[in-house]
């Protein structure tokens, strides 16, 4: 088939870059949200150290200072002192000033002589304040200065002030979306007395809706809603938006916050209802969302505004009230799962069109109509559009039943047919995430150089799609060069003041490149077998693109090391290389090294060997220098069942079926007595790791993630590791599924002397307890009755008989 590559169009793409970036811009600054807090805790506090805090933006004249000085009571020697804490030059150094103030102090305490000083000891607010409205500029200020400042230096501010740092914390953490440390700052805000629980409530919440949609953010959300009905403090109309963002929300948040909204007898704005029907919508709850779209039209004739359509036009005798309306476009989203349904939805809102205009409307709507805005109460939409039709399409490429052809034929009779149909960013986009679902790489191919040649600008999302066609299509060198195209011109653009006021762009085009675009380039290196490749983004990932690792990121990678370590030991020259290993030379641009490593679409002979050694150790290590590194409590974790075996067991192919006949003929205790003897290793022998522990404040792992660590465990000959990071899970509160346990215990079987099959006969039989059956005791005090039952195991048998398959991981 012919297509055409994207790096022939190299030169008729550096013109659309120079369309983008007039109007684009670089992400603003993490202060911006800080500031604003700043100024509304002066309204709300009455407190002059806010206003104090802002004018500490800039190093000032004495006389500018002195008397905001005054009216805060603070003593003009206290500012003398901390001022070059204030003012350096960033977060960093500011830290280390502290450090050398409180040095200070301690040596003329120590001489006995009297110390003026005494009360500076402790960091007061103010400088702890500005520090964090004004120093924390970039991922490592965060990851390091912040993180100082809130636990260590700042632990002497009393309830007045703690609240407000930990929601600047907040504010500064969910810019880099940095969630690890979120739990400790959540428990801290709780535990405390608040003086303006209505205030520092809703700021906190709205801090921590500046993070990605994640679990772990959604349930700390929870928390703190729920301790504002157990205090009786209201949420604010504000806050409600903030948390029912796209960027934010999940379904189990929007569920708790539509509780809390009832209970409190809230009105819901025109904004509330529509953010309602978009999240339930969104999730194909069908149910939920006609609720909202019935709550909509109350709300639109009581306020005279233009009634949208009924929810149930798609029964036989419904009525036919209404007009076509952009909250009907999000009430089809919620067919997503039902072609048959959205479609004859789509009919009857044309029908309704047909008989409100029986003049059809052929022109073509212009720019600014084909962006508009789909709130509801703007009244702007007239006839069925593009929105409609992109909506619609959306459950015919949700559905394995609609061809390669069928959705194609779709998208292109109402592109030829019909004008008003002119299709956008977002509908060449679902039709190509259903080809990439389909596995119609070329289609999507043609399609993707067909969207290039258009006029419609790229978004975030049409970028993450044709990275992912590029990649699948075999070209991953043009999806690099697509990649760092756009962050070239995303660390280039122009500054916001420069540009159109034009509210139709979305926010979105301002920050093109996230760890969300990152993960989708790496599974897609992932599904054509390019591990090699993801070894090189995680290690420059920051350095590249200015984005930190999430939990998925760390999936990723664990199931690239289980790839490498799998596709080497398919080949003898892999094998050998893992035996003799030679260093590799490190090329001065990752940039340059990643484009030669992808000038070819095969993987190289060798792909696992990373940083001079085994993927699989290297990936094993990350995971667990990150675990010791961001909860320093896990050193005290031991695992709960333990491995006994002589030196280098797992090295030996036979073993298991060694020891099983040997459990099988002796007793357990006298084998307990036999081996207790040094040769005796349990899962945490090398826990604490004597090595540097690496921070990834940026990854709270979740259940998917301990699933891929305990399937890179197994397959990689350190089954023995298991019960350990099982036992971490449970430390950190992480529910797992039946899932990830029935499968670690598959692979723990294989090193506890006793599989599944055996453990009854040897009870019968008294031959003592197992280390498998202990680890079954302990998994079942831990979540009940939730632990795998037997077909759960038999579906697990299976998974892991297909991760040894030889095809395991092609595409």
């Amino acid at each position: 088939m012919q297509y055409l590559v994207f790096s022939l169009y190299r030169r008729s793409w550096q013109s659309t870059f120079t369309r983008l970036c007039q109007r684009t811009y670089s992400s603003l600054s993490g202060s911006k949200c800080l500031v604003n807090f700043a100024k509304q805790a002066s309204l709300v506090t009455k407190d002059p150290v806010w206003d104090l805090v802002s004018q500490l933006k800039r190093e000032r004249e004495v006389e500018q200072i002195r008397g905001i000085l005054e009216s805060c009571n603070i003593p003009f020697l206290d500012y003398v002192l901390w001022k070059h804490v204030v003012h350096s030059p960033n977060l960093n150094t500011a830290i280390s000033a502290i450090e050398q103030n409180r040095g200070l102090v301690g040596q003329l305490s120590a001489d006995g002589s009297p110390n003026p000083c005494q009360q500076t000891l402790r960091l007061p607010a103010w400088v702890a304040f500005s520090l964090l409205c004004h120093k924390v500029r970039t991922a490592q200020d965060a990851q390091d200065g912040l993180l100082r400042l809130t636990f260590e230096h700042s632990r002497s501010l009393g309830s007045k002030d703690r609240p407000a740092l930990l929601i600047l914390s907040t504010h500064a953490l969910a810019h880099f979306d940095i969630l690890t440390p979120m739990r400790e700052i959540v428990e801290q805000f709780l535990a405390r007395t608040i003086q303006f629980p209505t205030f520092h409530f809703n700021a906190l919440l709205r801090g921590l809706s500046g993070f990605t949609r994640s679990e772990e953010v959604a349930n700390l959300a929870v928390s703190v809603l729920e301790a504002m009905s157990a205090r009786e403090v209201p949420l604010w109309l504000e806050t409600y938006r903030s948390l029912m963002r796209d960027r934010f929300v999940t379904l189990q948040l929007t569920k708790v916050l539509h509780t809390k909204m009832v209970h409190e007898g809230v009105v819901p704005t025109a904004e509330h209802l529509e953010a309602f029907l978009r999240i339930f919508s969104k999730h194909g709850a069908i149910q939920d969302s006609q609720e909202y779209l019935r709550a909509i039209r109350r709300y639109c004739i009581e306020h005279s505004l233009t009634v949208p359509h009924g929810p149930d036009v798609h029964l036989r005798g419904a009525d036919l009230s209404g007009t076509t309306h952009p909250a009907n476009t999000l009430y089809i989203g919620s067919l997503r799962h039902d072609r048959a349904s959205a479609f004859h939805y789509l009919h009857k809102l044309l029908q309704l069109d047909a008989a409100h205009n029986p003049r059809p409307v052929t022109s073509i709507p212009g720019p600014s109509s084909r962006h508009a805005s789909t709130k509801f109460w703007s009244g702007t939409k007239t006839s069925v559009d593009i929105f409609d039709w992109t909506t619609t399409l959306i459950s015919a490429a949700n559905d394995k039943r609609t061809s390669t052809s069928t959705l194609v034929t779709l998208f292109e009779r109402a592109r030829e047919r019909t004008k008003q149909f002119r299709p956008t960013v977002v509908t060449y986009t679902v039709v190509l995430r259903g080809l990439l679902f389909r596995g119609a790489f070329d289609e999507a191919l043609r399609l993707w150089n067909q969207l290039l040649d258009s006029d419609v600008l790229l978004d975030r999302k049409a970028l993450t799609v044709g990275v992912q066609i590029l990649t699948r299509a075999g070209h991953p060198q043009d999806a690099f060069y697509l990649l760092n195209s756009f962050m070239d011109a995303q660390r280039t653009s122009s500054h916001p003041a420069s540009l159109p006021n034009d509210k139709h762009i979305a926010p979105a085009t301002h920050h093109w490149i996230n760890i969300i675009v990152i993960n989708e380039f790496m599974v897609s290196l992932l599904r054509i077998r390019r591990p090699d490749v993801i070894f090189q983004l995680w290690d420059h990932l920051e350095q590249l693109y200015s984005v930190l690792p999430n939990e998925v990121t760390l999936n990723i990678l664990l199931k690239a090391a289980v790839l490498a370590t799998k596709m080497d030991n398919e080949s003898v020259r892999g094998t050998f290389a893992h035996l003799f290993r030679a260093p590799t030379v490190e090329s001065s641009s990752p940039i340059d090294s990643i484009m030669e490593q992808l000038q070819s679409a095969h993987p190289p002979s060798v792909v696992g060997i990373w940083r001079d050694r085994r993927a699989g150790d290297v990936a094993r290590d990350i995971f667990r220098t990150m675990m010791y590194g961001n909860w320093k409590q896990l050193s005290d974790v031991k695992a709960p069942a333990s491995v006994v075996h002589s030196k280098d067991a797992e090295a030996t192919p036979l073993y298991p079926l060694v020891e099983l006949a040997k459990s099988i003929t002796m007793p357990f205790s006298t084998r307990k007595d036999r081996d207790a003897q040094p040769k005796i290793i349990t899962a945490d022998a090398h826990s604490p790791e004597k090595k540097p522990h690496h921070h990834y404040p940026s990854i709270a792992p979740t259940d998917l993630t301990f699933s891929a660590y305990i399937q890179l465990l197994g397959l990689t000959a350190r089954a023995s590791e298991i019960s350990l990071a099982l036992a971490w899970m449970r430390a950190l509160q992480i529910k797992p599924s039946r899932k990830t346990l029935s499968i670690a215990l598959v692979f723990w079987a294989e090193v506890s002397l006793r599989g599944p099959l055996f453990e009854e006969w040897s009870e019968r039989r008294n031959k003592g307890e197992s280390e498998y059956g202990r680890l079954v005791r302990w998994m079942t005090e831990w979540v009940g009755e939730e632990a795998p039952t037997e077909w759960d195991m038999q579906k697990a048998l299976r998974a892991v008989a297909k991760m040894r398959d030889s095809s395991f991981g092609r595409s």
